[in-house]
């Protein structure tokens, strides 16, 4: 069962969606497991914050069992995030939520909570050790889950479906516990030909369902020419989608109907005549 109450987003490095250059994506063009692995290698770029500059805000529900079932007890948990990343350094700030109005700034190796900050100001900030963990602490999201795909040891496959829409990827995962403590076996992952962007990935641990990765094509969007998810949804599951024990639901947020994401920092109104390197102060 994933921790929950741990320190805020003390190690959060992104969230799921897709960026993809190339239209018309099918199993002719991976006909071979060095092309299935450069595609993988290439929509595991799950996120728009795998950019290495990106300024995004996105609302974030995560629950837990019986609370999943509860709007009341969810709307209390839910954060709203702005999340700006240059190059090897990130900042995660709440603007709305339990944590508000707290951020994370990343540097390096090193991690710095403040516990008061506002858009382009930090204060109040304490340096800890970074644990380079992946995981979005109080979700289920991991980055790890879509890293061990495109691995060259596992043994990868592209087949057709019925829907001449979409194609599936089989990758049946090479555990070496002596490196690696993932307990998945077999992922499945589903793609929308024409994009070249998943729609769904299942997560398998000794034949069983164990999580799942939910994409929506609709609200795909392109933005400099790319890709990107806007909406996602990861269930830890019992067997089944919808018999799960664990949620989170992400989606970038609007305004005006566009949506707050920008690949270049100085489109953000919020970061405008904003020196960049003045957002991750921390004196």
């Amino acid at each position: 069962m994933i921790k929950k109450n741990l320190l805020f987003l003390s190690s959060v490095v992104i969230f799921f969606g897709f960026q993809n250059n190339v239209s018309a994506v099918s199993c002719k063009d991976l006909n071979t497991k060095g092309k299935i692995l450069k595609f993988l290698k290439k929509s595991n770029q799950s996120s728009p914050l795998l950019q290495k500059n990106i300024s995004v805000t996105l609302h974030m529900d995560a629950c837990e069992g019986k609370e999943c079932k509860s709007k009341r007890k969810r709307a209390t948990k839910k954060e709203t995030l702005h999340i700006i990343k240059l190059e090897k350094k990130r900042r995660i700030f709440a603007l709305k939520g339990p944590n508000s109005p707290r951020c994370v700034i990343q540097r390096g190796e090193r991690r710095f909570v403040c516990s008061s900050c506002e858009v382009v100001s930090n204060e109040n900030c304490r340096s800890f050790p970074s644990d380079g963990s992946t995981i979005f602490p109080g979700t289920n999201i991991d980055t790890a889950d879509f890293t061990l795909t495109a691995v060259e040891k596992n043994e990868m496959s592209c087949s057709k479906l019925k829907n001449p829409k979409y194609f599936k990827i089989e990758t049946l995962i090479k555990n070496d516990s002596a490196e690696n403590e993932q307990t998945y076996d077999k992922v499945l992952s589903f793609y929308d030909k024409e994009k070249g962007v998943p729609i769904m990935m299942h997560y398998f641990a000794d034949k069983v369902l164990r999580k799942v990765y939910r994409f929506f094509p609709k609200y795909y969007v392109k933005v400099g020419g790319q890709w990107f998810s806007s909406v996602m949804r990861v269930r830890t599951t019992l067997g089944k989608e919808k018999k799960f024990i664990f949620e989170t639901l992400t989606n970038v947020d609007k305004k005006n109907g566009k949506l707050k994401l920008y690949l270049d920092l100085s489109d953000d109104p919020e970061l405008k005549n904003v020196p960049p390197e003045s957002l991750f102060s921390t004196d």
